[in-house]
This record gives C-alpha cells, structure tokens and sequence, in this order.
C-alpha cells in the first residue's frame, strides 16, 4: 500500500469487500503489527496505533483467515491463553462455549479439529480476550447457517461488552446483512 488513507465515521461494524489478493489480509495484519509497515497515523475505535507500538500493545484480537490455533494444545488451552477475565466474566465466556457448539470440543487437541470447528475455538478465544479491537479475516468461512447466526450473535455481544469495534473481511457480496449496523469497504 502507498499513500493509503481511509475514513470511517464510527461504526461499530466494518466490513471490508474484496477479491483474492487484493490486500484485506495484509492489511489486517498491518494493523495488529504482524507486518512491519510506517505510517503516521491510524485511529481504530478511538484507539491511537503507532507503528512502532508492538502487537500485544495494541489492543487488537485477530482470527486469522487459516487457523491460528496452538495445534497440540486442547481447545480450552487454547482459548483460555487469550481469556481477561477482568473483561469478559465465566458466564458469558461460558454462554459463548456452549452456544456456540465449542463445550463438546474443549478437551481435543486442535490438530484433531474440523476447519469449521477450529475456526469456532478461534473466535472464542478472540472473544475471551474482550480486546477493544477484533479483526475477523474471512471468519464464517467453514459455518453452515446454524453455526453463522450463533457466530454473530456472540459477535454482537462481545461488540457491547467491549464498546470496540469488529473489524471483517469477506468474498461474499451478501456479508452486507450479518451485522446490524456497519460500515462497507470495496477493495
């Protein structure tokens, strides 16, 4: 990206729109500080990320497109390494295990996990985090409809507990209905 600027006006949902390669990926990550980039300013949600800042500053959750699991760790493991309990309480972490169909595979290692069930455990553990800031790359790619709406839902949810915002990129054209209230990018 050169010379990128980009305004949106508060919303607590933005979905970002595009083909294959076009940059939605890589500027996630840009964003969250897995790729080393300059730039002068970005603003997200109120919050100031510099871009010497490093990730875990930034106060940025981020499920990736492929899973990011710790594959030898359980899926409880797992979510548990991300959980602030100081933000999110055991009930609502525990109402988004069960609603979302994760308690039955708390105790699997994630190796042994479908793509849509590890995608599940991914956003749980990026809920538990209660960070201000969460980027959902390509996230209901593996969900049949069921699982989706149960997935937007705690999405919802945890977008009221935390004030932030929800970050997401999708292929699909149709993604416009997923969120209530959202901001829509065309890459």
């Amino acid at each position: 990206f050169n010379n990128l600027c980009c305004e949106i006006n508060s919303s607590p949902f933005i979905h970002i729109n595009g083909i294959s390669g076009a940059g939605k990926t890589t500027l996630f990550k840009i964003f969250a500080g897995f790729i080393d980039a300059t730039y002068d300013e970005l603003i997200i949600s109120d919050i100031k990320i510099c871009s010497e800042m490093d990730p875990y500053d930034r106060n940025i959750a981020m499920v990736f497109q492929k899973s990011a699991l710790w594959q030898h760790l359980t899926a409880w493991k797992n979510v548990k390494l991300a959980w602030n309990k100081k933000i999110i309480s055991e009930s609502i972490l525990n109402k988004w295990i069960e609603n979302l169909d994760v308690k039955k595979l708390l105790n699997e290692k994630s190796s042994k996990l479908s793509a849509g069930e590890q995608q599940k455990v991914e956003i749980t553990r990026a809920l538990s985090s209660g960070k201000k800031i969460l980027i959902l790359d390509e996230p209901f790619a593996f969900q049949d409809k069921v699982n989706l709406d149960k997935l937007i839902q705690a999405i919802e949810e945890y977008r009221k507990i935390t004030d932030g915002v929800v970050i997401f990129s999708t292929h699909s054209v149709n993604a416009g209905g997923y969120f209530s209230v959202q901001e829509n990018i065309d890459m």
